[in-house]
C-alpha cells in the first residue's frame, strides 16, 4: 500500500503534470517548425527565461506568505537605467565620473533593496494590501526609470567588460546559467531546509496560527521584499550587460510574466505552498510559449491571444489536477 501511495504521489504530483505540459508544448513546436528543435535555440530559451526564474525565486516565497511584488519590473528597469548610466557617466553632480562595475552595481544592488523596504513599510506598516502598495511602487519606479536619462536610452560610453556577465561565457558555460542555476540551488535549499522556507509555508497557510506560535509574520514578509527587491535589481544589471544598453521600457510586464511563472508553478496567490521547481518549469512554458510562436512567425497580435488561452488553460488544468490528486490521496489513505 505504501508503494502504490508513493506511486500515485509523483503521478499526481502537480510539478509532474507541469513538467509534461512542458515537455507536451516542445513536442508541438519540434513537430511544427524545424527552426525550434535546434541546440542554439534551446540556449536562447533559457537565456530569456533567466531573468524569469532568478526574480521568480523571491516571488515564490513572497507568494507563499499570500504576498506579491508587482513593482519587480520597474525595479529591473530602474537598476538596468542606472547600472548604465553610472558606468558611462558616473554621478555628475558631485562631480564624479563613471564608475568602476562593482561599484556601480553595489549602488543598484542598494536601490532594489530599497524598493523592498518601501513595498515592506506599505504592506506591514500601513497595511496595504499587497496588490495596490506594490503597483504604487511600479509606478514609481518606472517614472524614475524614465526620468534617469530623460526617457532615452544608454547606448554608448560603455566601459570594458560591460557585456561579460550577459553575453560571455566560463569554461564553456555562460554566465547567465552559472546565475541561474545558483539561484535555484539557494533558493530551493531555503524552502526545504532553513527556517525562512518553513516560515513563510506557515504563515500563508495560516497567519493567525503562525503569530501564537511565536513568529513575527511582518518581519518575515519585510525580509522577503527586501530579498525580491535585490533580486530584481541584480537582474535588472545583468539585462543591461545582456542588451549591452540601457532602456527605460525594459522590463514592461515582466511583473506580470514572473506573477504567471508562479502561478503556473503551483504557488497559489492565496499562499501556503508552493515550490521553486515549478516556479523554472513556468518560466520556461512561458518563454517556450513565445519562442516557439515566433519561430512559427505567428504574427505578435495572435501571439498574445495564444498566449493568454494556453495560459489560462494551463492554470485551470493544474488547479483541477491539484484538486484531484488531493481527493484521491484522501481516498487512498481511507482505504489504507
Amino acid at each position: 500500500m505504501a508503494d502504490k501511495m508513493k506511486k500515485l504521489n509523483f503521478l499526481t504530483h502537480p510539478t509532474f503534470i507541469l513538467f509534461l505540459v512542458f515537455v507536451a508544448l516542445n513536442l508541438f513546436f519540434a513537430l511544427a517548425t524545424p527552426r525550434f528543435f535546434k541546440l542554439s535555440n534551446y540556449m536562447n530559451i533559457i537565456r530569456q527565461s533567466t531573468m524569469i526564474m532568478i526574480v521568480g525565486c523571491g516571488c515564490t516565497f513572497l507568494m507563499m506568505t499570500e504576498s506579491l511584488d508587482l513593482s519587480v519590473g520597474s525595479n529591473l528597469a530602474l537598476s538596468c537605467m542606472v547600472y548604465s548610466f553610472l558606468v558611462v557617466f558616473g554621478i555628475p553632480s558631485l562631480g564624479i565620473g563613471p564608475l568602476p562595475l562593482f561599484a556601480a552595481g553595489i549602488i543598484v544592488i542598494i536601490i532594489g533593496v530599497l524598493f523592498g523596504v518601501l513595498n515592506s513599510v506599505l504592506v506591514t506598516r500601513f497595511d496595504f494590501e499587497p496588490f495596490i502598495a506594490t503597483l504604487g511602487v511600479m509606478y514609481i519606479g518606472r517614472g524614475l526609470a524614465l526620468a534617469t536619462f530623460g526617457g532615452k536610452s544608454i547606448r554608448v560610453g560603455f566601459p570594458e567588460g560591460f557585456e561579460v556577465i550577459g553575453n560571455q561565457s566560463i569554461f564553456g558555460i555562460p554566465y547567465l546559467f552559472i546565475f541561474v542555476f545558483l539561484a535555484i540551488v539557494i533558493f530551493s535549499i531555503l524552502h526545504k531546509k532553513a527556517l525562512i522556507g518553513k516560515y513563510a509555508v506557515a504563515i500563508g497557510g495560516n497567519k493567525t496560527a503562525a503569530f501564537f506560535s511565536g513568529l513575527n509574520p511582518k518581519s518575515i514578509v519585510t525580509r522577503l521584499y527586501i530579498i525580491t527587491g535585490a533580486l530584481a535589481a541584480f537582474a535588472g544589471i545583468l539585462t543591461a550587460s545582456r542588451l549591452e544598453h540601457g532602456d527605460p521600457r525594459t522590463g514592461t510586464g515582466f511583473e506580470f510574466t514572473v506573477l504567471v511563472a508562479v502561478l503556473l508553478g503551483g504557488t497559489p496567490l492565496s499562499g501556503g505552498n508552493g515550490t521553486i521547481l515549478g516556479t523554472v518549469i513556468g518560466a520556461l512554458i512561458i518563454t517556450v510559449l513565445g519562442n516557439g510562436l515566433n519561430a512559427m512567425d505567428i504574427l505578435k497580435f495572435w501571439q498574445i491571444v495564444f498566449k493568454g488561452i494556453i495560459l489560462i488553460g494551463a492554470i485551470v488544468l493544474h488547479s483541477q489536477l491539484r484538486a484531484r490528486r488531493r481527493n484521491a490521496l484522501i481516498a487512498a489513505g481511507t482505504k489504507a
